[in-house]
């Protein structure tokens, strides 16, 4: 089992006698595979390796080419003269390829291609990597049919040289005469991962027959042997035991120098899929948590040693001294794999569990979640959309179905479910001569734009067909007559603005903050021209706040009230000014309001389709504002608490928001107003529960410095709370464990009070809070500081006529 390294004509081969053949088994090795292509573009390698096999004719021996993620080979098995021509005659095919089979390898590749299949490691792959590097493999090669003759000549002259190759030889030593003759080069590096999960573990929904997992650990011997425990595991309990599934595979395969693949699937009948799923999931989980027996890894162990003794071992060890060498990764021998096996250890394997079950992405069936709280959903759909033209669908049922295009990209939208694809981040662009396009980004979000199904959209092609690069787009046959929509006879009128006016003392949008409870004369004075259409005068105003976030927030919070109307004006200015963090971030922060205001302050249940459809499409073009303004100015946290107004409302869930809110908290720890909002995101009407507001209130006050009005976050956790208990709101607000943290919480901020730009709604807070608890000598005092002011919202907006409950606590407590 010994290997040896030497070198023929600048290429490193290794070779390794065999027992079972009187003669030679090669194979050349290169670092080249699908993940060095694009979507776009795909298909180019193995393109290439047909043309240069094409060379070879028919010869007696039998020889044959892969192309994998990250290399290409071409083997053959012979005495020494067979092989010298085949290695011969493929390198002078990759010198000089023979372009006039192109077409006709083509053809071919794509008959090939019509009997294959991704099947679930090309899917696991595509989740988790998206459309480019690893997750090609997911994909059809949809660039075939645009590659030039010149394209192919500067493919194999940059990857097919003799510094990015590999001989591996198995037979003896390379027969003498034998040469590789190829053209200088460099080494290539396997490219670098990328990656669609922001999250792991995590799981997607497929039509599937089974359930799927990828995992990625550290290349090793310990995950080598644990895949094959984790197999004989699913077949015992999957297949032995309870019959739910016939056939469970786990694999192990390398990825780059360091790291490798674990895939596994279990097939199961549809009855089977609840149990199979729980069941498949049960596996990795007790792996992770309990070490293997002794016994067990005896077992498994021995399975490996015994492969090791198979005449195929040779090959096995030379073609993986040549895979080393590309790479860049260590040799091992014989030896130092026995020894290995041998060290290998329970906890080594339960390690493996462990990264396993952390870096999981789990493919099951469609109506099947894991059981496992641990696993949340892989993102299927994106977070921000472009602003731009709106287009609406032609049939009259579609209200919630939107698509946007604009200068940037494209955003279709089902309610509040948001898909994007970003020109600068377009992985291709598959365009149909009747002019359908589906355009795939590089996290694998694809928008399908039909023409024929969205109003006034006949010249979409063509404007799509100018704003992506060319290398991006990829010619489709034309499709039959029965494939393209027709255009429906009846038509719906696009959607009107539907946005309006409202003044500074209105009732507050479910949740938001509004009106009066501040005292600052720059704003008073910008507030009334703002309302007049003079935007300069509040563009100014955000300029000198850069520095100050308390007091940004509050511009922002207010000027976005005032320009409520003007969002079409601002979207102007913002184009005029792509560098100028202000003028977007008052854009989104306008847009947040206007959605809002679009919605209503009515319950979900007492809001019309209609409105919601306005309420998220006018949300949807806050986030892409808010993100300009964010990169513009990357330390101001002000953007992020908009973004979370952003995510509440498109219903981006608890993750998303988990996001934005660490986003914000690296920028500043104690932003009134983001803790404001994050409290609202916590609520159990939103993304959270009683129980997790009232942590997250806790923890903040007990975080506050004293003299901080950060401290009536808990009045807020308290109030949102206290409006849905059993017992009613008084009754909560005056438990005893209630009224002593509220106390609390009030002493720490009137001890050594700062300035600071909220105090009066601070004031309003405890004031309300101590009012409904009954506490008259607490909610006196903080109300009389509170003035005539009132702020929207909490405390007072959940009141048909907040002004009027407000009015009848100062009575009750004699400050009238």
């Amino acid at each position: 089992m010994k290997v040896t390294r030497t070198e023929i004509d600048g290429v490193p081969a290794f070779w390794a006698s065999g027992g079972y053949t009187d003669g030679y088994r090669v194979a050349l090795l290169f670092r080249v595979g699908q993940s060095d292509e694009t979507l776009a573009r795909s298909g180019i390698t193995h393109l290439v390796e047909h043309l240069a096999l094409h060379r070879v004719g028919q010869p007696e021996h039998h020889y044959n080419g892969t192309v994998d993620s990250v290399t290409t080979a071409f083997f053959t098995e012979g005495d020494g003269d067979e092989v010298i021509r085949f290695l011969a005659t493929v390198c002078g095919a990759l010198r000089e390829p023979p372009l006039d089979r192109l077409e006709a390898e083509k053809q071919i590749l794509r008959t090939e291609a019509a009997g294959r299949s991704p099947g679930a490691a090309g899917r696991l792959l595509l989740w988790r990597y998206g459309a480019a590097g690893y997750g090609l493999q997911g994909y059809d090669e949809l660039g075939l049919p645009a590659h030039t003759g010149e394209d192919v000549t500067a493919w194999t002259a940059r990857w097919f040289t003799r510094a990015n190759a590999a001989l591996a030889v198995v037979g003896g030593p390379p027969p003498a005469g034998l040469r590789l003759d190829l053209p200088d080069g460099e080494r290539m590096p396997p490219p670098e991962p990328t990656s669609a999960l922001p999250h792991t573990p995590a799981y997607f929904n497929s039509q599937v027959n089974g359930v799927g997992l990828s995992a990625i650990v550290p290349r090793a011997t310990a995950g080598n042997v644990f895949a094959t425990i984790l197999q004989r595991r699913l077949h015992k309990a999957l297949r032995l035991d309870d019959a739910l599934s016939y056939s469970a595979q786990v694999g192990y395969s390398p990825r780059d120098r360091d790291v490798a693949h674990i895939v596994a699937f279990a097939d199961g009948l549809a009855e089977s899929h609840p149990r199979l799923t729980q069941e498949f999931i049960d596996e990795i989980e007790r792996i992770a948590d309990e070490p293997v027996a002794d016994a067990e890894l005896g077992e498994a162990v021995s399975i490996h040693r015994a492969r090791l003794d198979q005449p195929e071992t040779a090959g096995a060890m030379t073609m993986s001294s040549c895979w080393n060498e590309l790479m860049g990764a260590p040799h091992r021998t014989y030896e130092e794999i026995l020894r290995h096996l041998d060290e290998l250890t329970p906890d080594d394997v339960q390690d493996v569990g462990r990264t396993v079950r952390d870096s999981a992405l789990l493919m099951v069936p469609d109506g099947q979640e894991p059981h496992v709280e641990r696993y949340v959903p892989a993102p299927g759909s994106s977070v921000v959309a472009v602003r731009g033209e709106t287009f609406t669908r032609a049939d009259p049922e579609a209200g919630h179905l939107h698509l946007i295009v604009g200068p940037t990209g494209v955003t279709s939208m089902a309610g509040p479910t948001m898909g994007t694809v970003r020109y600068d981040s377009c992985a291709a662009v598959l365009a149909w001569p009747d002019g359908a396009r589906a355009l795939i980004g590089l996290d694998g979000i694809t928008v399908h734009i039909e023409p024929n199904r969205w109003i006034d959209a006949d010249g979409l092609p063509a404007r799509i067909d100018r704003m992506v690069p060319a290398d991006r787009v990829v010619p489709m046959p034309a499709r039959p007559d029965e494939d393209i929509p027709e255009r429906p006879e009846t038509t719906v009128a696009p959607p009107k603005p539907g946005r309006r006016r409202r003044s500074l003392r209105s009732r507050v949008s479910f949740g938001l903050r509004e009106g009066t409870a501040w005292d600052d004369p720059a704003l008073a004075a910008a507030l009334p021209q703002v309302g007049a259409g003079r935007l300069d005068a509040g563009l100014e105003l955000l300029t000198r706040s850069r520095s100050l976030p308390e007091l940004r927030g509050l511009y922002l919070d207010r000027l976005s009230r005032a320009a409520s109307g003007h969002s079409d004006r601002l979207a102007a200015m913002a184009a005029a000014r792509p560098d100028d963090p202000d003028v977007h971030l008052w854009l989104g922060g306008t847009l947040v309001r206007e959605a809002w205001d679009a919605r209503g302050s009515a319950q979900s249940e007492y809001v019309s389709d209609e409105q919601f459809a306005q309420f998220w499409l006018i949300l949807a073009g806050a986030g892409e504002p808010l993100y300009r303004a964010a990169e513009l100015l990357p330390e101001d946290p002000v953007p992020w608490d908009s973004l979370q107004w952003h995510a509440i409302g498109l219903q981006l869930g608890r993750l998303e928001l988990d996001r934005i809110w660490r986003e914000l908290k690296d920028r500043h720890d104690g932003l009134y107003c983001g803790h404001y909002t994050r409290a609202q995101a916590l609520c159990a009407k939103w993304w959270g529960s009683d129980a997790d507001v009232l942590e997250f209130a806790e923890s903040t006050v007990e975080a506050a410095k004293p003299g901080d009005p950060l401290a009536a976050i808990l009045p807020v956790a308290l109030l949102e709370n206290g409006m849905d208990a059993d017992d009613g709101l008084e009754a909560y607000l005056s438990r005893p464990e209630t009224h002593a943290a509220l106390g609390a919480a009030a002493d720490k901020w009137l001890t050594n009070m700062t300035e600071h730009p909220r105090t009066r709604e601070a004031h309003h807070l405890f004031g309300a809070a101590f009012y409904f608890a009954g506490d008259v000598d607490r909610a006196r005092h903080h109300l009389s500081q509170a003035g005539k002011t009132l702020p929207d919202g909490l405390p007072w907006g959940y009141w048909a006529r907040p002004a009027r409950a407000y009015k009848d606590a100062l009575r009750d407590l004699g400050l009238r």
